[in-house]
Formats: C-alpha cells, sequence, structure tokens
C-alpha cells in the first residue's frame, strides 16, 4: 500500500510542477517583467534567483517565505508589517537545512507532503491519502509554501489521537500552530475529545498544542509591539472574522466558479460527515471549512480546504468504488488546471 501510495505522490507531483511550468511557458510579457526575479527591485525579491526549474512555483506568498528565510522579519516600522501574517516555523526550517533556500523550500514541501499522506493513508486509508495528493489545490504542497508543513503536523496530530497518544498529538498540534493560524484546529480536535471523554489529559494535551501560536503571540507582543499583528494585518486586507462572514462571502460573487464549487463541495462533505465520524473529526472539518468562510471571500479556499485533513479522511466514507475515482481524476484535472493558472501568474479570482 506505501508503494502504491508513493506512486501516486509522484504522479500528483509531476502533474502539479509539469502544469506549473506550462503555464509559466504561457505567460504574457507583462507576466513575465512583473515575475522576474531582480534582486533588491524590493524586498519580496531579497537575494539571488531561483534557478529556471524553481522559479515558476515562486509566486505571492512564496515570496515572504523566501524573504522570511533569508532575512527574517522585517524590524518594527511606522504602517503595516506584511511580513508578520506568516507564521515563523516553514522559514525557520528553510534556514536551517544551510543549502540555497528554493531547493530548501522545495524539498522541505514535497517531503512534508508525503509524510501528511502517510498520515492520511494510516488514518482513513489508500483513497483518502489518494484524494489528498490529488486535491485541486494540492499543487501548493510542492511550492514554497506552508501548507505542506501544516498538513503533515495536522495530519500526525490527528492520528496519535486517534490513537489515543495524546501528548503526542498535542506536540504535533503545536508545531502546526506556528506554521499557520489555522493550526489551532489540532487543538479544536482535542478540545472536543476532551469534552466528549471528560479526560482531563486530553484537555492538558490540547492546551499544549497551543504552544506555537502562543509563542508567536508573545514574540509579535514583544519585537512589534502588537500581540495580534498577523490578525490586524488580515483586516488591513479586508479579512475580518464574522458571524455573518459565510454569508458575505458567498453573496459577495467577487471570484470565479471554481471557489465556489470546491467551497459548496466542502461543505456539503462537512455535511455528511456529522454522526458518520468521530465528533473530533467533524467537528474539525467544519472548523477549517468555516473558518476561512469566516472573514467574508471565498478567496484561497481552494489552497485551505486542500489542507482540510479532517474532511478529505471522510469522503471514502460517502463515496467508494467508481464513483470516488471519478472524482478523483476530476479533482487532478482542477488541481492541473490551477497549477497552470499559477505558473501563468494569473491570481484569478
Amino acid at each position: 500500500m506505501t508503494a502504491r501510495l508513493l506512486a501516486v505522490f509522484l504522479l500528483t507531483r509531476l502533474v502539479a510542477v509539469g502544469a506549473t511550468h506550462l503555464g509559466a511557458l504561457t505567460m504574457t510579457p507583462e507576466k513575465r517583467a512583473q515575475w522576474q526575479w531582480i534582486p533588491g527591485r524590493d524586498n519580496l525579491f531579497p537575494g539571488p534567483p531561483p534557478s529556471p526549474f524553481l522559479a515558476p512555483l515562486v509566486r505571492w506568498d512564496a515570496n515572504f517565505y523566501v524573504s522570511l528565510a533569508r532575512d527574517g522579519y522585517p524590524p518594527r516600522h511606522p504602517g503595516p508589517n506584511h511580513h508578520l501574517v506568516f507564521f515563523p516555523l516553514y522559514p525557520l526550517l528553510l534556514r536551517a537545512t544551510h543549502v540555497d533556500v528554493f531547493w530548501a523550500a522545495f524539498i522541505v514541501s514535497n517531503l512534508c507532503c508525503l509524510i501528511a499522506a502517510l498520515c492520511v493513508l494510516r488514518l482513513s486509508g489508500f483513497e483518502a491519502a489518494t484524494l489528498f495528493l490529488c486535491g485541486p489545490g494540492s499543487h501548493f504542497f510542492s511550492y514554497p509554501y506552508s501548507e505542506a508543513l501544516f498538513a503533515a503536523a495536522l495530519a500526525a496530530s490527528l492520528l496519535l489521537l486517534q490513537s489515543r497518544r495524546f501528548l503526542a498529538a498535542g506536540l504535533a498540534g503545536a508545531v502546526a500552530s506556528a506554521t499557520r493560524s489555522p493550526g489551532v484546529a489540532a487543538a479544536v480536535a482535542l478540545f472536543t475529545e476532551a469534552f466528549v471523554s471528560r479526560r482531563f489529559r486530553v484537555l492538558l494535551a490540547g492546551v499544549l498544542s497551543l504552544g506555537g501560536i502562543a509563542a508567536y503571540i508573545w514574540w509579535c507582543h514583544v519585537a512589534q509591539g502588537d500581540a495580534l499583528a498577523f490578525m490586524h494585518l488580515q483586516a488591513y486586507h479586508g479579512r475580518r472574522l464574522s458571524l455573518l462572514g459565510p454569508f458575505r462571502a458567498f453573496l459577495a460573487f467577487d471570484v470565479d466558479p471554481d471557489y465556489y464549487l470546491v467551497a459548496i463541495a466542502a461543505i456539503y462533505v462537512a455535511v455528511r460527515l456529522v454522526r458518520r465520524t468521530p465528533t473530533w473529526q467533524s467537528v474539525t472539518a467544519w472548523f477549517l471549512v468555516l473558518l476561512p468562510l469566516s472573514t467574508g471571500t471565498l478567496a484561497a479556499m481552494i489552497r485551505y480546504q486542500s489542507a482540510n485533513v479532517p474532511l478529505i479522511c471522510g469522503v471514502p466514507l460517502l463515496v467508494n468504488g467508481r464513483r470516488f475515482w471519478i472524482i478523483a481524476g476530476l479533482c487532478l484535472t482542477l488541481m492541473a488546471l490551477e497549477a497552470f493558472l499559477y505558473g501563468k501568474g494569473i491570481g484569478h479570482f
């Protein structure tokens, strides 16, 4: 089974990277000029450029992670410090490799993607692991983005929770919460299990899993004078958590149909998982669906749901046989399209 999953991993990574390169080959001259790496032209193009093989993988948030890995967070200054939106663990790992930052990102992201897939394999079987690798946003697992590390840490935490190894689950959750703000999903799973099982040690594991984000909040307070700077900067870009956010997101009509497709599919699966999965799994899946929607936009929903491990693990419970593999094929096709648009430099909305 592991060998089969490794074959799927290699195939999907080939599709993701190949489609990204194909998109880059069809860029307009304007887009080529926009994404040409000119060292030092601003703080998002620090140091030497990536190799031709890796250059198409570096777009948007990837530039921030490269900048953080090379130079760290900019010092406190008047005005918004946009780097603070990005949590520190992923760029710290890139720096710790002591190799070229672009190759470090490629290796770390793909390795974490494989680890996440192996955890999903043990959590829910081969079909779920395959769907994880074929997801419409799974191309981001091969880019200099933190999604792969987040997915690996979350999947490991959920697997350890399922195995009743609560302290280890809390430690893995702390890795997730030091990687991305949605990493608190590991704490959501543990707190839910603590409530259901009435076990104090599970509650302690949930508190432990918040250690990553707690450390970052403390650092933001000390170094930047704003403990919740990462949340305030999201609000600066129009992302504010609100109970009415999901309604505003669907009624805004400011994104392309594929975002609606993925968001509606995620909600449908989350609804079907209630009473079909352990409470901690369905609650955590719902949390990872509603958190981005609560900001009032569907933008980036495809990327966010690619790492919704509890949701993906539940899909084989709802569809199986030929229908499942048709869905997996359609997801892979959509992923190839998304990777093509990314490589082309189109942040489609």
